[in-house]
């Protein structure tokens, strides 16, 4: 019986602590969610106190400070929407709203609240852009339609703004995104459709110029070793714009080069003459060496074939007279001055100890630069002779050359090396540009080495 009566008691003083450590865990477990309401509370007591004393940014501060207690505290949330709204900040109006709708979905008066935001937001938005662009403050007017788009996605209006903006910033792959959407929204808007066209045409002519300028660096540092490199890069700027007249005539100075080095002789009749002349004395000459005894074989023949002896003799006056007049041809240097610029040329001759004359045809005009074992004596161009001719003949940018390595009978009027000829120049720009300046007009000065 004692033992039974100590078992109850024993169950009862379990039961006991149960219940105390139940009500102990609902009491630390409560206050994190209670004591937060209660702040929160506080906070939009005191807001609504500072409201009423006209206090509005003391209101804001207590209602921020109740939001951060307890952020579902739907009663800060209103509140604080409408004060934002007084003060015009309506995209802050406008999200808190769309947080509380989060909180109750069921507060209609909510709705309606945010639909009248939205449409006088979206009229502010798009009026601020509109400011924007008629500007040229086309990046402050992307934000503004981003966000008008936020709020309409669904509106083309804002989408053929923005592809506008971007269309103007250069960013021609998103102008082509933002108005292929608008298009989709507005299929029959004409207006759009021409911009989508003006920006496919913008991206194409960008293609070509990045194809063109590849070329130009490719023909800029143009050698025979390279020439595959150059071709297949005016090749691609012909596949995008099979009408391009520069590609097309930077092809034909490419083949006539090529030509020319492929068969130096060809086309050139005082060459080719030589070469016929030294193969017949050549075979003439294997002939008679196969022969057993040489000499008196030679002085039979000839005496019984008396033509054959004169044919030698012609064939071997004529390979003096034609040797005699290939000094007299000309260098074979000639080209266009599109593809080699004059620098180089002279540059060349000047490296290569060249004698000969240097004719430079520009437009109608025709200049001349004379060279004596590779240095620069004379040179004319209109009515100027020496450095004056020379300078203005290598601001030439385009034209044909020829050069030719017979030197007549001139007056030299240069006597500096080729590199202080150089440096003058350089002085001279240097001159020319200190004096623009100094009348107030900054002109880009012609560079000395012009590249393709």
């Amino acid at each position: 019986m004692r033992f039974r009566h100590g078992a109850i008691l024993r169950f009862r003083h379990i039961e006991i602590l149960t219940g105390i450590l139940l009500i102990t865990l609902l009491f630390v477990a409560g206050p994190a969610g209670a004591t937060g309401r209660i702040e929160a509370e506080r906070a939009f007591v005191d807001a609504q106190k500072a409201l009423a004393s006209g206090d509005n940014v003391s209101a804001e501060k207590h209602l921020m400070k109740a939001l951060q207690c307890d952020a579902s505290f739907t009663s800060a949330i209103w509140q604080l929407s409408q004060i934002y709204e007084k003060r015009g900040k309506l995209e802050y109006a406008r999200e808190l709203i769309l947080r509380g709708l989060q909180q109750d979905p069921g507060a209609a008066w909510a709705r309606e609240k945010l639909g009248q935001l939205e449409r006088i937001l979206t009229r502010k938005l798009l009026n601020e852009a509109e400011s924007y662009m008629s500007s040229g403050s086309y990046s402050k007017a992307v934000p503004k339609l981003s966000l008008y788009l936020g709020i309409k996605p669904h509106d083309p209006i804002p989408l053929e703004m923005l592809g506008r903006c971007h269309l103007s910033l250069g960013n021609l792959q998103t102008s082509k995104e933002y108005l292929i959407q608008a298009v989709q929204r507005d299929p029959s808007n004409r207006d759009i459709t021409s911009l989508l066209d003006k920006v496919d045409e913008r991206i194409s002519r960008s293609s070509v110029d990045a194809m063109i300028g590849r070329a130009r660096s490719v023909l800029a540092d143009y050698a025979p070793e390279n020439r595959e490199k150059a071709e297949n890069a005016l090749q691609e700027v012909l596949r995008i714009d099979p009408e391009n007249e520069w590609a097309k005539e930077k092809l034909g100075e490419l083949a006539l080069i090529s030509a020319q080095k492929d068969d130096p002789v060809k086309d050139n009749p005082v060459e080719e003459g030589t070469k016929q002349a030294k193969e017949a004395i050549e075979k003439s000459i294997d002939a008679v060496k196969t022969m057993d005894n040489p000499i008196p074989r030679t002085v039979s023949i000839l005496r019984s074939n008396m033509t054959l002896g004169i044919l030698l003799v012609a064939i071997a006056l004529l390979v003096l007279n034609l040797r005699k007049k290939s000094r007299l041809r000309s260098y074979p240097l000639q080209g266009s001055l599109n593809l080699i610029p004059i620098l180089d040329i002279v540059s060349l001759l000047n490296s290569n100890l060249k004698t000969g004359r240097l004719q430079l045809t520009y437009s109608r005009d025709r200049g001349e630069i004379f060279f004596e074992k590779g240095e620069i004596v004379h040179s004319r161009f209109k009515s100027f002779d020496g450095r004056t001719a020379f300078h203005r003949l290598m601001d030439i940018k385009s034209g044909k050359f020829v050069f030719y390595n017979h030197l007549p009978n001139i007056k030299h009027t240069i006597t500096e090396p080729l590199s202080l000829l150089l440096l003058s120049m350089k002085s001279r720009e240097q001159s020319k540009a200190q004096h623009e300046r100094q009348q107030g007009g900054k002109k880009p000065s012609n560079r000395i080495h012009q590249h393709v």
